[in-house]
């Protein structure tokens, strides 16, 4: 691998920074997966190809096993850039429509049918029932609220849609946004294909609602969009992840920015902590903590190689935080005996017991 230090280039953001945390130990209890944007343990090969997507207007696949760190990215991203941001994890039941609208029928039916004998009500109308899916709010907010209604529409207005992270997303630039779609690998295998032509052309139409054709395509508002050096950036950065459990299409493949992330190594596992666990002055992570996690990760390190070479599930960076923080908060000796060994196997292995 060429050392970072080769990668010069004229950026066209600053540097994306982690920021120091306050909260206390129950907060961090109570969310124990971060999704706020706020720690990230970033690189400048990962942030090369985040320019490389702003730049070209690409969708960035992030590739690399389960626990890599891949589905955090998006976050930090759009917290760093002041940009909105969207997610939709897929599943095997997901579909491309799913990200574009969802029509709900069931809804629909429920209101025709409550309608009691003679009674008088205003006609049924579509916008009612249409639900805008994450690549809809991205490319359009307004139209997204609205369910697609304008004024020429002959029905009446519906209720405004909400807006997913609506908190958050009202602190941002309105014409900027993340879209994070997760572990797309898990979608049926024409999924990606399907998507080819919404994240290419940015528009897709909406073809459940009969009163008037509706069309959505990615808002443009004022100036074009430059980053630190005044160059031209894209306003809609879409992070895709995969673990690679089925293979993408090649047509798929040519369209997206590609960046593989590696589990980290040892050194870079013990500065995660630190960034996830440091609270000065009340709670700093000290030499004594680094050292127990130095120690922790080497055992990682270790377990990983032997299950890499018989093909088992190999332990993630938010294991490796879990066992850190038990060793520390239950001040438990690392390879101190039989509670060690419990230890690693709740929250290493996990499926297997040391004997």
């Amino acid at each position: 691998m060429a050392n970072e230090s080769t990668l010069i280039y004229k950026s066209l953001i600053a540097p994306l920074r982690s920021e120091s945390l306050d909260a206390v130990a129950s907060e961090e209890l109570d969310t124990p997966d971060r999704r706020d944007g706020r720690i990230y343990d970033y690189d400048s090969r990962l942030q090369l190809a985040v320019e490389v997507a702003l730049a070209t207007g690409r969708p960035l696949l992030l590739r690399g096993d389960p626990g890599s760190g891949k589905s955090s990215v998006a976050s930090f991203i759009a917290r760093n850039l002041n940009y909105r941001y969207y997610e939709a994890v897929i599943t095997g039941q997901s579909s491309a429509q799913d990200l574009l609208w969802r029509y709900d029928l069931v809804h629909r039916l429920a209101d025709a049918q409550s309608m009691g004998p003679g009674e008088q009500r205003r006609p049924l109308s579509d916008y009612d029932y249409i639900e805008p899916g994450v690549l809809w709010w991205v490319f359009d907010r307004s139209s997204a609220r609205a369910r697609g209604w304008t004024p020429l529409s002959a029905m009446p207005q519906p209720r405004e849609a909400a807006e997913p992270n609506r908190e958050i997303n009202e602190t941002r630039q309105d014409d900027c946004a993340v879209v994070l779609i997760d572990e797309l690998d898990k979608a049926d295998p024409d999924m990606p294909n399907a998507l080819l032509v919404p994240l290419g052309s940015m528009a897709f139409p909406v073809n459940d609602i009969r009163d008037r054709p509706v069309q959505v395509a990615l808002e443009r508002k004022g100036e074009v969009n430059k980053g630190i050096g005044g160059q031209e950036m894209s306003r809609l950065l879409v992070v895709i992840t995969t673990n690679e459990e089925r293979e993408l299409p090649p047509a798929f493949l040519r369209r997206c920015i590609v960046h593989k992330l590696q589990h980290p190594a040892a050194e870079r596992l013990v500065r995660i902590a630190r960034l996830h666990f440091n609270r000065p002055p009340a709670r700093p992570f000290t030499d004594e903590h680094s050292a127990v996690a130095m120690a922790i990760a080497r055992r990682l390190e270790k377990l990983r190689e032997a299950r890499a070479e018989r093909r088992q599930r190999l332990p993630g960076t938010a294991e490796y935080l879990d066992a850190v923080r038990v060793a520390i908060s239950l001040n438990i000796e690392v390879e101190g005996g039989a509670t060690w060994d419990a230890i690693v196997s709740t929250t290493l292995l996990k499926d297997e017991v040391l004997g």
